[in-house]
């Protein structure tokens, strides 16, 4: 999968540094773990699926991975299980539970929530065109108007320096399927016709809400963070110094290169909606939480959020499903799982749901890995993911309460 962002906000990408000078970065940070049952660090040591549920295996053995990677892990990390709190492990310098991080791609959860929540509410169709919100073009009137169907040699392929492609819906944008590219310059492929990760087209659906809505971007997430009480998220615009004038809480984001230090990352009105929202990790694990229950949308909007409509390829084993809206969807094993993660110079970010068990993970982090090595960046998201997967399979297997 194309990570299309990277490019644009890195500065450069050096030298990998040497595990030891990693390590002694990290060694002034903290770290904490604590279960549901106390304030006690969990003890990393082998016992059986009979003496432990699933859960309480699943913490130990994250704890586990957290503690022995050879990568270096700077963030917050909430495993929760019908919504409660059940493991949560803060390490890295001035990282507590409170910490906020920059989401990276999981504000395209957010953003494809709020767009649902317009649907419901009336104020758009899924399958109008971009154009028809943000210019209000007659042309936009034709809801039949569908880059699936549309034939390759409608006049409405004529390049039109002053509109996006005629045939780009939103539902194409959700999915990352519209192909669409800059003002004036001609799609990337035909509408609908194929997958291809794009954060500018979620920046066009932020667009779209502030024009529906008729507040900026930013004033919506502030509104639906009050609304549901989702304390911690928020939609910030500048630099991170700067935020961070406004919101102690937020994480320095690090960038790893020849030494570790401070990103150079500004957020701006067109990153907010594909990867610039801001939450600490109890925040977002809040809205997946309520998300996932069906608090907030209607039961035909979230079918639609977690439908496939498109294959993907992606770094993870086992994930040749698809994407819904701001999701990613797995099934295989007969594991329904619903994933999404971020990078951004600075930040890293992972979700995990699992409907069948009412299982949350959310990791954040405010240390991006050297993106020389993909395989190695997502190496502990991977690890924990699987960790997760064998452990709800085998209470499947054995058909045991996790």
């Amino acid at each position: 999968m194309r990570l299309s962002v990277i490019s644009t906000l890195l500065t450069g990408l050096l030298l990998f540094p040497s595990a030891n000078s990693i390590a002694a970065l990290l060694e002034t940070g903290t770290e904490k773990a604590q279960s549901v049952q106390g304030d006690k660090s969990i003890a990393v040591e082998s016992q059986t699926a009979s003496s432990v549920s699933k859960v309480a295996e699943i913490k130990i053995l994250i704890q586990a991975a957290i503690k022995d990677s050879p990568q270096p892990f700077s963030g917050s990390v909430i495993l929760l299980e019908q919504g409660k709190s059940q493991f949560e492990l803060q390490k890295g310098e001035g990282i507590s539970q409170d910490s906020r991080f920059v989401m990276a791609s999981l504000s395209k959860q957010i953003t494809a929530t709020l767009i649902l929540q317009a649907l419901d509410a009336g104020k758009l169709d899924l399958n109008q065109t971009l154009n028809h919100y943000l210019f209000g073009d007659a042309k936009g009137d034709n809801k039949a108007l569908k880059g699936t169907v549309a034939g390759t040699n409608s006049s409405a392929n004529a390049l039109n320096p002053s509109r996006y492609d005629e045939r780009i819906t939103l539902h194409q944008l959700l999915t990352h399927t519209s192909g669409v590219d800059k003002l004036g310059k001609a799609n990337r492929f035909e509408p609908g016709s194929q997958f291809e990760y794009s954060n500018f087209g979620y920046s066009l659906l932020g667009q779209v809400l502030e024009k529906v809505n008729h507040q900026s971007f930013a004033e919506q997430v502030a509104q639906f963070a009050t609304r549901y009480q989702f304390n911690g998220l928020s939609a910030e615009l500048g630099s991170i110094e700067a935020i961070r004038a406004k919101v102690p809480s937020l994480a320095i984001g690090l960038q790893e290169s020849e030494v570790i230090a401070p990103a150079d990352l500004v957020l701006d009105e067109a990153l907010l909606p594909a990867g610039g929202l801001i939450a600490s990790a109890p925040a977002y694990a809040a809205f997946q939480y309520l998300l996932h229950s069906g608090k907030l949308m209607s039961a035909e909007s979230y079918q639609r959020m977690t439908t496939a409509y498109t294959e993907i390829q992606f770094l993870w084993p086992n994930m040749r499903y698809g994407y819904g809206y701001g999701v990613r969807i797995n099934k295989d094993d007969g594991l329904v799982e619903y994933s999404h993660t971020g990078y951004l110079s600075g930040y890293m970010s992972m979700t995990l749901h699992y409907p069948e068990f009412n299982l949350d993970l959310v990791m954040l982090e405010n240390l991006s890995l050297n993106l020389n090595d993909r395989t190695r960046v997502f190496e502990l998201h991977n690890q924990i993911r699987q960790i997760i997967r064998s452990q709800l399979l085998l209470a499947k297997a054995s058909n045991v309460k996790p």
